[in-house]
């Protein structure tokens, strides 16, 4: 795979990052194969295994009798938003030098995330319209629909306390991205080469902090430290620090501490798990910070062939990845629609029945998923993708 300019065989883990125009190029990590799609392969497995989390949280974890155990969706979200920093630094370090890079970056965005989300936020409010508030719908509080449309839904989360129609509850983290999306490439085109890891981890503390203030100073409601943007920058950011060392430093000195390093990070969270007080929030605070490390970690040595990444080439875990985002969007609408319409209530899983209506709820989620990523996202990323990178370098 050919490198970017930033990569150099002599950097090291914690010095300076090489200067734009350097010649030498970093050997190509062995697990990057791309698909035809061009897509990496052991990210879409990724992204499939983190799909299946949300959906067995949502559906078996976290309903009012549910299997607790089985909520990981905290988890797996900040996966996502790991995941979504290395993909877009990576992105960005590879084609900031084209003259149009921010016309073709946010044409491609928009059409890989709009029409499915558009899609979906209009399906649920077409529901809403045809039943009313019904209970089976859950709906805390109701936000206008340009809200939505504009991704500005987290501040009525907030304002409200609530997260509004339940079916539309992952929203929050589209919102939180789209506004990411708007200061990434800015980072990394306008802040010096040399002071960008600091910057970003900065960006990442930051977001700590942000926490602390809230739940340790009663800034805002909880909720906010949850949703908005400040509040999650850690996981986004060591996502691009994760792509900048990725792309700027011979790594493979560190292949064993990167393999190491999640499950460290993990029983830091678990131990915070056990300290944590209600009235001294320790967890909500610290655990995201800790598990974006471990996640960023995972994905670097992933990438890079760790024996991990095989599992990952499952063609099951990459068929959930290439629908992940149709998934994601629709999952909660199929649940409790189908509990909706036959038994008029939320879901759960305290009787038969409820089982039997939720375990038939996942072969129609999937089945939905792959319709839409095949009918709404395929076609029209791929005409995003029409926009080609020009020739020319930017000034």
């Amino acid at each position: 795979m050919q490198r970017s300019a930033l990569a150099t065989p002599t950097g090291t883990l914690f010095g300076g990052l090489p200067q734009a125009g350097a010649a030498a190029a970093l050997p190509a990590a062995p697990a990057e194969i791309h698909s035809a799609a061009g897509r990496i392969v052991v990210l879409d497995g990724l992204r499939g295994l983190m799909t299946v989390f949300v959906v067995l949280s949502h559906f078996f974890g976290e309903v009012p009798t549910g299997i607790n155990a089985l909520a990981v969706g905290w988890l797996a979200v900040l996966m996502f938003f790991v995941l979504s920093g290395f993909l877009v630094g990576r992105l960005i370090l590879e084609k900031q030098h084209h003259a149009n890079f921010f016309f073709v970056f946010y044409v491609r965005r928009c059409c890989r995330t709009l029409p499915v989300y558009v899609f979906c936020v209009l399906f649920v409010y077409a529901m809403m319209l045809a039943v009313g508030r019904a209970p089976y719908m859950d709906i805390t509080a109701v936000f206008p629909l340009w809200s939505y449309l504009t991704f500005t839904q987290n501040f009525f989360m907030v304002d409200a306390n609530a997260f509004g129609p339940y079916w539309l509850a992952p929203t929050w983290t589209l919102s939180v991205e789209e506004q990411f999306y708007l200061i990434a490439p800015a980072l990394f085109l306008f802040v010096p080469r040399r002071f960008l890891v600091t910057v970003l981890t900065a960006g990442a503390l930051i977001a700590v902090l942000f926490r602390a203030a809230i739940l340790w100073g009663g800034w805002w409601p909880a909720l906010a430290a949850s949703v908005f943007l400040p509040g999650c920058m850690d996981p986004l950011f060591c996502g691009l620090l994760a792509a900048v060392l990725y792309k700027s430093v011979d790594l493979t000195r560190y292949d064993q501490h990167l393999r190491v390093l999640p499950l460290v990070m993990l029983a830091a969270v678990l131990g915070l798990r056990l300290v944590d007080r209600p009235d001294f929030p320790v967890f909500d605070v610290f655990s995201r910070l800790f598990a974006s490390i471990g996640c960023a970690a995972y994905i670097v040595a992933v990438v890079r062939g760790s024996p991990e990444g095989e599992r990952l080439k499952s063609p099951v875990l990459c068929f959930f990845g290439q629908t992940s985002y149709a998934v994601y969007l629709t999952h909660l609408a199929v649940l409790g629609l189908m509990h909706g319409l036959v038994l008029g209530t939320v879901p759960d899983i305290a009787t038969p029945v409820q089982w039997a209506i939720t375990l038939a709820a996942l072969p129609v989620t999937v089945l939905l998923g792959w319709g839409v990523t095949k009918l709404v996202e395929e076609p029209i990323t791929a005409y995003g993708r029409s926009f080609a990178w020009s020739k020319e370098a930017r000034g």
